[in-house]
């Protein structure tokens, strides 16, 4: 009888490096992980350390497979990662520079420049992409300004997947996901932009080969099937954005889904059966992108930077002691619409459609009666708003209905009643991973077609047994209620950007 290969994915996320090993038909047979190694050289930043981040990654996986009864099984591998943060390497493919964290600010400062050379309008129309402080090509700008030294000795960008994949044996390469979250990537035509990277002064060398998710790049090198314990003989696939992979995994590839992936940031990813080229979408900040498997997928890809990260910052800041479930629960007993009290959590950065780069967060109706429950209630009511928010205007602009069907994946899922407020305002359950770890899962498939054992991801996805349920809305909230408390976030997003303007004016001038 032959033996059922075995499957790895990695999902280097903002948390956790996480390394599952999967079957074919998607049932976790083991997992690890450990913390991101981030660095904080002072309050707001982040960065990582090139070498540590491949040092923690093999880590997790020796882990995995000493949890394994047959390492020797492990047939594939693709990692997927957060979108934004890369690594500048030399001649000799070592690290230059430290990796900002997506989320880092001081690619900020370069936003204005680096606009006055593409224009937003160019971005817009070629890349697709609003003139976001997170993309690539603002941390590109930030690194020749302040670190020359380390730019001039580059002769390449790997994103956090590039960059695990090519240090576990594989060649550098990239994907569309992540050449997408760059600003420099040509939607239309799926490849790198000549006159973006010419207006942005980047030579086309600097960035690495876009191939389709899923394309074998190499196997495992001597030293790290050494280190961790899993075959030399594992094919790597190049695997692409964490959100992007999981939308992949959960089936949403159609416009009548969208994903919700929930973690530490949350992702909305929306299908597309054409990129939309005309400027609307970047208008109001949201960002569109390409993945390819079978075929080219387009979609827009926005989110909250801050969703379980605000609900951490909470259960931290107001009741420590208690262990999570406790405090949703308390939540529970709290009346939909928190007595009032309404939090935007925009932590870093706003969300879409609010152009408001000086943006957050705020807590508006505060009064004595407000406790630690109430708090908590408002923070997930919060999450849950911005992104119907996101969503409704997004299917606005482009002329549409919401979609027939929210999937939902991601670690977050775990809070039920999240869910449920999450249903009240998209106004029908939403269908959530019985295995939340999706973003895990696609990047394993991408190893398994990397490895032969499908010619594409439908073939991959055929005999996948993943298991959705459907979480019905907030039962005691009617509907007309939630619609006027969604319209009232969406009055106060609008209405604080004046304020945050001149707040953030005030503290440039202490």
């Amino acid at each position: 009888m032959p033996t059922e290969p075995v499957l790895v994915g990695v999902d280097a996320g903002t948390s956790r490096v996480r390394a599952l090993a999967f079957t074919p038909a998607g049932r976790v047979l083991a997992e690890a992980g450990r913390p991101t190694p981030w660095h904080e050289p002072a309050p707001g930043l982040a960065e990582l350390d090139a070498d540590e981040l491949v040092a923690t990654t093999v880590a997790a996986l020796a882990e995995l497979a000493a949890r394994l009864d047959r390492p020797d099984r492990v047939a594939g591998l693709a990692v997927a990662s957060v979108g934004e943060s890369g690594v500048l390497l030399d001649a000799r493919d070592r690290p230059v520079a430290p990796m900002l964290a997506w989320y880092d600010p001081r690619p900020s400062a370069e936003r204005r420049e680096v606009v006055a050379r593409l224009s937003a309008d160019r971005l817009a129309r070629i890349a697709g992409v609003t003139p976001d402080p997170i993309l690539g090509v603002l941390k590109l700008a930030w690194h020749a300004r302040h670190t020359p030294e380390a730019f001039a000795a580059a002769r390449r960008w790997l994103h956090v997947a590039d960059w695990l994949a090519f240090r576990l044996g594989g060649a550098r390469a990239t994907d569309s996901s992540l050449a997408s979250r760059t600003g420099l990537f040509d939607l239309a035509r799926g490849c790198w932009s000549v006159e973006l990277l010419e207006g942005a002064r980047i030579g086309p060398r600097l960035l690495p080969e876009i191939l389709p998710s899923g394309t074998r790049i190499g196997g495992l090198a001597v030293e790290i099937a050494a280190a961790t314990g899993l075959p030399a003989s594992c094919a790597i696939g190049v695997g692409g954005h964490d959100h992007v992979i999981g939308m992949l995994a959960a089936g949403v590839v159609e416009p009548t889904t969208v994903l919700d992936s929930m973690g530490t940031a949350e992702g909305l990813a929306l299908p597309l059966e054409v990129p939309v080229l005309d400027g609307r979408l970047a208008a109001v900040g949201f960002n569109q992108g390409l993945v390819r498997v079978d075929r080219p997928i387009p979609y827009v890809l926005t989110g909250l930077a801050t969703s379980a990260a605000a609900i951490d910052w909470c259960h931290g800041l107001v009741a420590p002691e208690l262990a999570r479930e406790a405090l949703v629960e308390a939540a529970r007993g709290v009346p939909p619409g928190a007595r009032g009290l309404l939090f935007l959590p925009h932590l870093r950065f706003a969300s879409p459609p609010t152009d408001d780069p000086d943006g957050h967060g705020t807590l508006l109706g505060i009064t004595p009666e407000c406790d630690a429950a109430c708090l908590f209630r408002a923070v997930l009511e919060g999450v849950a708003l911005d992104w119907q928010h996101m969503l409704e205007r997004l299917c606005e602009l482009l002329g549409r209905p919401l979609p027939e069907c929210c999937r939902a994946i991601g670690g977050s899922t775990k809070n039920r009643l999240l869910l449920e407020i999450k249903a009240a305002l998209f106004g029908r359950p939403i269908a959530v991973a019985e295995m939340p770890e999706a973003v895990a899962l696609g990047a394993a498939l991408l190893g398994g077609i990397a490895a032969g054992l499908w010619p594409g991801l439908e073939a991959a996805r055929a005999g996948l047994e993943l298991a959705f349920e459907h979480v019905p809305p907030l039962a005691g909230w009617p509907p007309a209620a939630a619609r006027a408390l969604l319209a009232a976030y969406g009055e106060a997003c609008a209405g604080t950007r004046a304020l945050h303007r001149r707040l953030a004016a005030a503290r440039g001038g202490c």
